[in-house]
């Protein structure tokens, strides 16, 4: 009986304690929060369009909060540098305000402003400067031997940075090739089809193709390893096999985009959430804000882009 009524008597502690740690919340107590803009845009000179994307929130206690929130498609959205503006049309298709950059040109040095307005009165307004020419310069073939003695085929980017002036870029890339095809000799007209994947950059520390030119201003940097048609192609050491006998044709076309800094902590940001999604024990991420009377992130960047074979 003693050990029945221990039992008891701890089960009810623990309901206790759990009620205790309860807390009823009324919709009363909490703070009203009213709907905002969201603008997502990142403009660069090459371009072949300029797009900006409106959202709205979704207001805290909203009775609507189903159907009053999402893509905004009837807000007032103007570009505007100096003396010059132009508003952007909403695009049905693709849910994103847009402008034809041959007849509103962007170019580097200039600082660009844009504004949102609806006809319920939400306003909200971003800013950026478009970065100075960063350009791709040379790009280097190599390979690596990974855990299962396997060889993997990987470029690097290099370019010159700006002196004295904090610079921050982003790397990418496509890989084309084509595998050889000694059934296709015979016939002239006839050539293995091209396939193109993604370049596939390493992370270095928390991020993979977002770089700083910290510690090394002014000079020649150097890109992460970027990984030519990962997990499909691998070659045994003991392959007499050469990359030219691997692809019967290869390129890549690299591309460097000199970007601001909001444009890099936000990018940053979204990689690092990217990475803690599905961690119940990983530390929330915030996305950097760059938007007044709003949300969201108006950036700039320049874009170089350099195509090498590889034979």
């Amino acid at each position: 009986m003693k050990r029945i009524y221990t039992v008891f008597l701890l089960l009810g502690l623990l309901v206790t304690g759990c009620e205790n740690m309860r807390q009823e919340i009324e919709p009363a107590g909490l703070d009203h929060v009213a709907k905002k803009l969201v603008i997502i845009g990142f403009i660069s000179p090459q371009d072949t369009i300029i797009a900006i994307k409106v959202t709205a929130t979704r207001p805290v206690m909203d009775e609507n909060y189903a159907t009053n929130y999402g893509t905004v498609k009837n807000a007032k959205v103007i570009l505007a540098t100096g003396n010059r503006s132009v508003q952007l049309t909403y695009n049905g298709k693709f849910d994103y305000y847009q402008a034809d950059p041959k007849k509103f040109p962007l170019r580097v040095g200039e600082s660009y402003q844009v504004t949102a307005q609806t006809p319920e009165g939400l306003k909200a307004a971003g800013s950026c400067t478009i970065p100075q020419p960063a350009r791709l310069q040379h790009m280097r073939l190599d390979s690596v031997e990974d855990a299962n003695r396997q060889k993997k085929y990987f470029v690097r980017y290099y370019w010159e940075d700006t002196p004295q002036s904090s610079d921050y870029y982003q790397t990418s890339g496509l890989f084309t090739y084509a595998k050889p095809c000694p059934s296709c000799k015979g016939d002239a007209g006839s050539k293995p089809k091209p396939e193109t994947t993604p370049v596939v950059f390493e992370p270095l520390g928390q991020t993979g193709t977002l770089m700083t030119d910290k510690a090394r201003d002014g000079k020649v940097l150097e890109s992460c390893r970027g990984f030519l048609n990962q997990g499909a192609i691998t070659q045994s050491l003991s392959d007499k096999y050469s990359f030219s006998s691997t692809y019967d044709r290869a390129l890549v076309k690299g591309t460097l985009l000199h970007v601001d800094e909001a444009y890099y902590h936000y990018h940053q940001a979204l990689e690092l959430q990217k990475k803690s999604d599905g961690n119940p024990f990983a530390e929330p991420v915030l996305l950097p804000n760059t938007i007044e009377g709003g949300l969201g992130c108006f950036a700039g960047y320049y874009q170089s882009s350099l195509t090498v074979t590889f034979r």
